[in-house]
């Protein structure tokens, strides 16, 4: 049986986000977008934000008309900064995001050129919403449809409960473990990644800033240029490392997914802090051509991950979010801090690994020690 969504689901979520996360204050302007299947999670918006003494505009895309638009050769209207919905981001506080169009399989099978068309807009709408001062977040639940759940090939109810659950969640505990990690990622030296599926890694740490991932917009990340807008649910930390180190074998036992994109098994070999050798058992060739394709410093350390969220353990595009689970990325880093600045990026995900800074124990077995 389908899962209903009940409205004291839906406010409980709208609360959580619209309160704890946004901070949303009486009287602010507060816009949500939402496809057909998100409604009951955007009406939930609507009515906590009238509860807050805040004033809610509901915008509705309708999914077929959206595909009508592209079967059309229209796609380029979708993509328009239309003036008047710029005129509303521009008087808009808060702005929550359903992500959209639902169907990620039709979504993947558009061409490039046909993407590029429907997601022209997103620049300028970033520019705006920098410049008037908006924040808010998208809504990864939006995702969680018994069709997409068919793509992936995961149970729509486990995938539902466990959104819910990090979306919904007291962000108190997280908040904590971050700052613990911040002390250690800032100033700690080398890494060392372990796993008994044939992971050793070692890589070093450059005293860089650690960022934060854990669906809430602060100070610090409405900084940079797309922290306006966090990311519900998500919960990791991250920070660029030494382009100049890493030494070892890191293997994946969880997906890597870019866009249509899904490697697995990935099993990178570093030498001299070079990528010098890579195999998958699935989506190897996508990588090969990304990889050939990428300027310099394509093969380079880049980023460290570490998963925070206890609840997720299922659910697709959440992989890095999983508690314990740690992601090694190599190539561009430019934008996280690091010297890497080209837009080719790519990363593996272990979950259970153990992760040392300066030969002390921070991740084992799932666990943030």
């Amino acid at each position: 049986m389908t899962p209903v969504i009940t409205e004291a689901q839906a406010d409980r979520l709208a609360r959580n986000v619209l309160l704890s996360r946004l901070q949303l204050k009486p009287k602010e302007n507060v816009t949500i977008e939402a496809y057909p299947s998100a409604l009951p999670w955007a009406t939930g918006f609507v009515r906590e934000a009238r509860r807050r003494g805040a004033h809610a505009l509901l915008h509705f895309e309708d999914e077929n008309s959206y595909w009508s638009a592209v079967d059309e050769g229209r796609a380029g209207l979708l993509g328009a900064a239309a003036p008047h919905e710029m005129a509303a981001l521009a008087e808009t506080d808060v702005y929550i995001y359903f992500w959209g169009p639902e169907n990620l399989a039709r979504r993947w099978k558009l061409t490039d050129s046909q993407q590029d068309k429907a997601t022209a807009f997103n620049d300028h709408w970033y520019e705006v919403a920098r410049k008037e001062g908006v924040r808010g977040a998208r809504m990864g639940i939006a995702r969680v449809t018994p069709e997409n759940a068919r793509t992936f090939g995961v149970p729509y109810g486990t995938w539902l409960s466990e959104m819910y659950a990090a979306s919904t969640r007291d962000l108190k505990p997280l908040v904590r473990d971050a700052d613990r990690l911040r002390k250690v990622l800032e100033k700690g030296h080398s890494v060392r990644i372990r796993h008994s599926n044939g992971t050793d890694l070692e890589v070093a740490l450059a005293g860089r800033p650690m960022r934060e991932g854990l669906g809430r917009v602060t100070p610090v990340e409405r900084k940079t240029r797309f922290g306006m807008m966090t990311s519900v649910p998500e919960a990791v930390v991250y920070v660029a490392l030494d382009e100049d180190s890493a030494e070892g074998t890191f293997v994946a036992n969880r997906p890597s997914r870019l866009g249509s994109s899904q490697r697995e098994g990935g099993r990178w070999t570093m030498k001299d802090a070079r990528l010098a050798k890579y195999t998958y058992t699935s989506g190897g060739k996508e990588f090969q051509e990304a990889f050939k394709d990428a300027g310099p410093g394509r093969d380079r350390p880049a980023l460290l991950e570490i998963g925070l969220d206890a609840d997720v353990r299922v659910s697709p595009l959440m992989e890095e979010s999983e508690r314990g689970a740690v992601s090694f990325g190599v190539g561009g880093n430019g934008g996280y801090g690091g010297k890497t600045k080209i837009p080719f990026l790519e990363w593996l995900t272990v979950a259970g690994a153990e992760l040392s800074v300066d030969g002390r124990t921070i991740t084992r077995s799932g666990k943030v020690v």
